[in-house]
């Protein structure tokens, strides 16, 4: 088979993120900021690449919603006591 994906696909396949996975997305990114190695490990089911192409997606969205001041800035590495809040949550799954 081909390895280039066919005109207007993007992507492949598994690069679908359920509800589950972008939850833990939200998680690792709290925890861990940019350090794309270190949420993937936190979603378990997606690579790096995956994870930094998921998050530009992810920025792009929080900004078309005027939600921009959500977005870490970058180089911010997190830290373990930055853990989101409930709400926190809640805003970003609306």
């Amino acid at each position: 088979g081909h390895l280039i994906p066919p005109p207007g696909k993007r992507g492949c396949a598994d690069e679908h993120w359920t509800a589950e996975e972008h939850e833990r997305f939200l998680v690792g990114l709290s925890t861990h900021g940019r350090q794309w190695v270190e949420v993937a490990k936190v979603v378990g089911t997606k690579t790096n690449k995956q994870v930094q192409r998921h998050a530009q997606s992810y920025f792009k969205r929080l900004q078309r919603e005027g939600k921009g001041h959500l977005i870490p800035p970058p180089g911010k590495r997190g830290c373990a006591d930055e853990h989101w809040t409930a709400e926190e949550h809640e805003r970003f799954l609306v």
